[in-house]
């Protein structure tokens, strides 16, 4: 099958390439250089007089609630759709990042229009749009089209919108920038690893990565028709089981979710890529969650929209210390299964970085097939986290009351994943609990249940659907949250084992 989609891959990039030969010229430059891409958008996707342009985009910004955080802003999701359906999420990612110094954007969307492998960058010195130029960073350019996976197909960018669409938005909200817009084609997950260890040493703190996406395309026009009965509900569920590898940068999860469902996720690509591009310490949350049916009521035919943002967390382990922390997990239950008594793994003190001897919450969950085996953990942990996750895991595989104990024969294909949690914050109104980045404590009446914060997207539940099993996990009436509730809300780090094997 890879021999298959490398000759595919490679049929596609001559066509391509035959295409571009005889492509129209884009606009020519003032100067003599390089052309200049025009706009194929403007007054048909957005407005084409930059007043009313600039007066729409600030009337979608000032409708977001403000953004505090002291976590900067690395990279954002946005969708792509003509701006009177995306435009409202859209301004839940860029409010993130309005006024910040970002010097250059990393651009990355899918394209509609051809067919092709790898990523492709047009052969122009700017981008035009109604608010006026975007120059490339034609340096950094070149230098990622001295690969073997990134060219410069004139066809592909004629009329692609994905890249287009999100340029008013950046212009406002940044300024002046320099772009590196990038269309992706198909990828197998090897180019996805290739295309982000190329990537990954230009997202430098002074560069924004935008990725490029609508989400799931419900209905005949774009022949997927998965739900013909409570449409709504399930392709919510299905949007939110998509969205919740992404919040954990599960890169891998995500591959193989979409190969499941096949959701149409036409940003499918460049979303993995920027995963796998983005450093580990990276904190990801859904800013918002729309549908095209939620506006028009109609949802026969209904496009998703998601803006999520990725924060940098210096708080957070990096790839090596999360790589140390499942090993010692294992480890652990490898020792116990051998000696036939606890034996929790001791890691060698010249392996143990200052985070790794922080201390911290911890949850241990094991799964196998998809299936929950055991998940047990604690909120506060006095031991440091190299000693606290082997002690938990322990827990998990033998101290979890709902299951029977884990047994050797079941260890090698038992998938162990960690989350770390921040300290609990009192949340004086539900509604500012942000699904899928924080995990979420109901208390009342003596009674208390938890989730943490990938439980609600697992299950596709919206905010008041959670609250609801949280209830009902502490014994509580179904709408006892809506009234006397006291929450608190902490977020987590969660990896696993499953996240490090894109490849294999």
């Amino acid at each position: 099958m890879k021999g298959l989609i490398l000759l595919l891959g490679a049929l596609f990039v001559g066509w391509i390439q035959a295409c571009a030969d005889s492509a129209p010229e884009f606009v020519a430059s003032a100067t003599g250089g390089l052309p200049v891409r025009a706009s194929v958008l403007a007054g048909r996707w957005y407005p084409d007089e930059a007043g009313a342009l600039r007066k729409e985009i600030d009337g979608y910004l000032a409708a977001v609630p403000p953004v505090a955080s002291a976590y900067p802003v690395r990279a954002l999701v946005v969708p792509h759709a003509g701006y009177r359906w995306s435009g409202p999420t859209a301004a839940y990612g860029y409010n993130a990042v309005k006024g910040k110094n970002y010097k250059r954007v990393v651009l990355l969307g899918p394209s509609h229009t051809a067919g092709f492998r790898g990523g492709s960058i047009a052969p122009v010195s700017a981008y035009a749009t109604p608010l006026g130029m975007v120059s490339l960073d034609r340096e950094a350019c070149d230098r990622l089209l001295q690969s073997d996976i990134i060219h410069s197909f004139a066809q592909v960018h004629e009329r692609e919108h994905s890249l287009e669409i999100q340029l008013p938005f950046l212009q406002v909200v940044l300024g002046d920038f320099q772009l590196i817009p990038v269309v992706i084609g198909q990828v197998i997950p090897a180019d996805v690893v290739v295309l982000a260890d190329l990537l990954r040493p230009l997202l430098t703190p002074d560069t924004l990565l935008v990725l490029s996406s609508d989400f799931t395309h419900q209905g005949p026009r774009f022949d997927y028709v998965p739900f013909k009965e409570n449409v709504k509900q399930n392709v919510q569920r299905l949007d939110f089981a998509a969205i919740n590898p992404i919040l954990n940068l599960d890169a891998r999860g995500f591959w193989h979710l979409l190969d499941q469902t096949q959701a149409t996720i036409c940003g499918r690509n460049p979303i993995q890529i920027g995963m796998m591009a983005l450093p580990a310490q990276t904190q990801v949350e859904l800013a918002h969650y729309t549908t095209s049916g939620e506006a028009t009521g109609d949802y026969a035919e209904t496009v998703s929209y998601a803006a999520l943002v990725f924060r940098q967390r210096a708080d957070y382990l990096d790839r090596k210390e999360q790589k140390l922390l499942l090993a010692a997990a294992r480890m652990t239950l490898e020792q116990t299964f051998a000696a036939g008594k606890a034996d929790a793994y001791t890691m060698p003190a010249d392996v143990i970085s200052e985070r790794l001897k922080d201390s911290k919450g911890v949850f241990v969950t094991l799964s196998r097939n998809g299936r929950l085996r055991g998940c047990i953990g604690q909120l506060e942990h006095k031991d440091p986290l190299y000693q606290a996750v082997p002690a938990t895991v322990l827990l998990s595989a033998f101290g979890d009351r709902r299951f029977s104990p884990l047994e050797a024969e079941e260890l090698a294909t038992t998938d162990i994943e960690i989350s770390l949690m921040s300290p609990m914050q009192s949340v004086p109104d539900w509604k500012t609990i942000v699904l899928g980045r924080d995990g979420i404590r109901l208390a009342k009446q003596g009674r208390s249940a938890l989730f943490l914060p990938q439980v609600a997207l697992e299950q596709g539940w919206s905010i008041e659907e959670t609250l609801q099993n949280l209830c009902l996990k502490a014994g509580l009436p179904i709408d006892a949250w809506m009234e006397g509730c006291r929450f608190e809300t902490f977020t987590a780090q969660v990896f696993g084992e499953t996240f490090w094997a894109l490849t294999e």
